[in-house]
């Protein structure tokens, strides 16, 4: 019996996070109402700039008088996708996902975890791809939402001063 017991305890173990991940991944919520996704792509020759090729995420608050917060970014690429990741691009093995940084306007650089935005106001994240795709496969994949799915938890505050938080899924 305590055999038995065991066993079901360290399956438990084993399983319970590939569950939350599971659960995270497929049954978050599919859109942020009042927020809006313009995607686009950017390849460079600059040898100073270590990912050659990016798809920038551009995300705007569309909310009146309404400020979120967005915190928690990643991303994951399609199994079945045409493009793939950069390959100097770090992620995590088990899971496929690319943690993601927003731009912080005082440093010029995307390493924001997290980003409060007010009505109107824009931010962005980029995803690395593999700089050996055609601009012509890129953009055609970017078109159809054929990359994967960008991942992250809003935040909004209610009339009341009560904050609601949600983790989105986008597909892209």
């Amino acid at each position: 019996m305590e055999n038995l017991f065991f066993t079901l305890f360290t399956l438990i173990l084993e399983w319970s996070p590939r569950l939350f991940v599971f659960v995270l991944e497929n049954l978050t919520s599919t859109g942020a109402p009042g927020i809006t996704f313009v995607v686009r792509h950017e390849r460079t020759d600059d040898a100073k700039i270590k990912f050659k090729c990016k798809i920038f995420v551009e995300i705007t608050n569309q909310l009146p008088g309404q400020s979120v917060r967005l915190a928690g970014a990643h991303f994951i690429f399609k199994k079945n996708s045409p493009l793939n990741p950069d390959p100097k691009w770090s992620h995590e093995h088990k899971t496929g996902r690319f943690h993601l940084c927003f731009f912080s306007p005082p440093t010029k650089m995307h390493d924001w975890r997290d980003v409060y935005l007010r009505s109107a106001e824009t931010t962005n994240i980029w995803i690395g791809v593999n700089p050996e795709h055609s601009k012509y496969d890129i953009e055609q994949a970017s078109g159809a939402d054929r990359i994967g799915r960008l991942y992250f938890q809003m935040t909004r505050w209610t009339e009341s001063g009560r904050s609601k938080t949600r983790w989105v899924r986008v597909k892209l």
